[in-house]
């Protein structure tokens, strides 16, 4: 190629070149509004993230800060400490109660405050071996505490505090918690808040409505119809409060299954519905829990159970057994009938039939709808008392351990408190107290029941608690002066 024709080409790619970014140059500028609008719009949703983001962080704080006063970490002994320090909140702190524990076998847990005078609300299991129990609220104070009602096949205890004007958890409605919506659980894990500032952990409903039969059966409880829920639930938190983003109590953190390898743990709450607060109420008041008993294992009938005996889809219990010496023994119940109804009301599955028998009266008998090949029939049945391993607290079972005796109502009522027991090394017992003795009055103050007592040894130094008792008590003075 001669030079001329060197030049005529080289001069021709300089133009293709001038005209190439020419073009270029016209389509960056005619995009440019849409990517810098793009970009803005990228950016605006980031910060409208990250402030939603500190919104609900904000949110978790204020619901931390707002329901900790009202959530405490309990601590039980399986000894009791005869000290009257130990029960006496003005002389407790956090290293006066970590000596008390040190001598004993100790169990931690956690509760909440449901009434500003004192009432807590708990696990049966926490406080089911308890000697003597004590109460850390989120701001470090230190208060004796005593079960004034429990319920071992509910899981559930009330306990007492000698306090006044404190907070209290507002409750919720757990009965219509959905999936994914927040849940946050509050309370004292592997004892860490036993000495104040209560532990808070976050997640989600996993599901409701969940049971844990083998759990049931090992501790002879009824676990039906749990919250399960991503927030961190472990050892200690036990009868804690599980809240929503509202702040109001949810649930009563219960039971966990512990993590296993490359596995986190699950954790499982009673919702709180009206069966669990009318149990409450009934529980403040000292009352007994009584459970109905038929003897029958039930399962769920299948698709196929149903069709045959002609039932809805969304009904019923088939009777797997019928246990020896049951009331239902007697053969007006069999296997493989299909329960439908008890006094009218749908058995929807297993699980249902099993909490309405445990809700049915024993006073009188009930009306069983059933299907036996293919045909309805109504049979009445007497339920029996259902027997528990571990005797409940009610108000005649109540006991308060001072002063080296142990104290409790009167099996026949009436005013006073009788000892049940007396250390030989107690205070009152070289003036005569004995087991059987009745105190009418300590400090002049009359007592009718425990929690009477333990508000007066509370504000009281034992020092100045003078005992009056009953004539019948065969003293030689209606008073009994404590040395000073």
């Amino acid at each position: 190629m001669g030079s001329s024709s060197r030049f005529r080409f080289a001069r021709r790619r300089r133009i293709i070149a001038i005209i190439l970014l020419g073009v270029l140059a016209y389509l960056l500028s005619a995009t440019r509004p849409g990517l810098v609008a793009t970009a803005r719009a990228e950016t605006t949703a980031v910060a409208a993230d990250r402030d939603d983001l500190a919104q609900l962080q904000d949110r978790f704080q204020s619901i931390a800060a707002k329901v900790s006063p009202a959530v405490v970490a309990i601590s039980a002994s399986v000894t009791a400490d005869a000290s009257p320090a130990a029960m006496r909140s003005e002389e407790l702190n956090g290293e006066k109660l970590q000596a008390f524990l040190a001598k004993s076998t100790r169990m931690v847990g956690t509760g909440f405050l449901i009434t500003a005078d004192g009432y807590i609300l708990t696990n049966d299991h926490v406080i089911d071996d308890a000697e003597q129990l004590w109460i850390t609220t989120d701001d470090k104070r230190v208060f004796p505490a005593i079960v004034v009602g429990s319920d071992p096949r509910a899981d559930l205890a009330v306990l007492k505090i000698p306090a006044r004007d404190l907070a209290a958890v507002h409750l919720g409605d757990g009965a219509h918690v959905k999936r994914g919506q927040w849940s946050i659980a509050i309370g004292n894990p592997f004892g860490l808040s036993a000495d104040g500032q209560m532990c808070i952990s976050v997640g989600v409903v996993s599901a409701v409505n969940r049971s844990l039969p083998k759990l049931s059966d090992k501790e002879n409880r009824l676990y039906q119809n749990l919250i399960q829920t991503t927030a961190q639930i472990n050892p200690g938190n036990s009868g804690g409060p599980l809240f929503d983003l509202n702040g109001d109590v949810i649930g009563v953190s219960t039971a966990v299954i512990m993590p296993q390898k490359n596995a986190n743990g699950i954790g499982f709450a009673m919702p709180i519905d009206d069966h669990l607060l009318a149990l409450v109420q009934d529980l403040k008041q000292g009352k007994e829990i009584v459970y109905g008993y038929l003897g029958l294992i039930v399962t769920t009938p299948t698709e196929r159970d149903r069709h045959g005996a002609g039932i809805a889809d969304s009904i019923g219990a088939r009777v797997d057994s019928v246990q020896s010496d049951s009331p239902a023994a007697g053969g007006q119940v069999k296997e493989n009938d299909i329960l439908t109804a008890i006094d009218g009301k749908p058995i929807a599955d297993s699980d249902a039939f099993v909490q309405m028998i445990g809700c049915a009266p024993v006073t009188r008998p009930v009306q069983i709808a059933l299907v036996r090949d293919g045909k309805p029939m109504q049979i009445a049945m007497t339920l029996r008392r259902r027997q528990m391993p571990v005797a409940a607290v009610t108000h005649d079972r109540q006991r308060l351990r001072w002063g080296g005796m142990i104290l409790g109502v009167r099996g026949t009522g009436g005013d006073g408190l009788m000892v049940f027991g007396i250390d030989s090394n107690s205070p009152f017992a070289k003036l005569g107290v004995h087991e059987g003795t009745i105190i009418t009055t300590v400090a002049g103050k009359t007592v009718s029941g425990v929690i009477d007592l333990q508000s007066i040894i509370n504000d009281t130094p034992i020092e100045q608690c003078d005992l009056g008792i009953a004539p019948n008590a065969n003293l030689a003075t209606a008073v009994v002066p404590v040395e000073h």
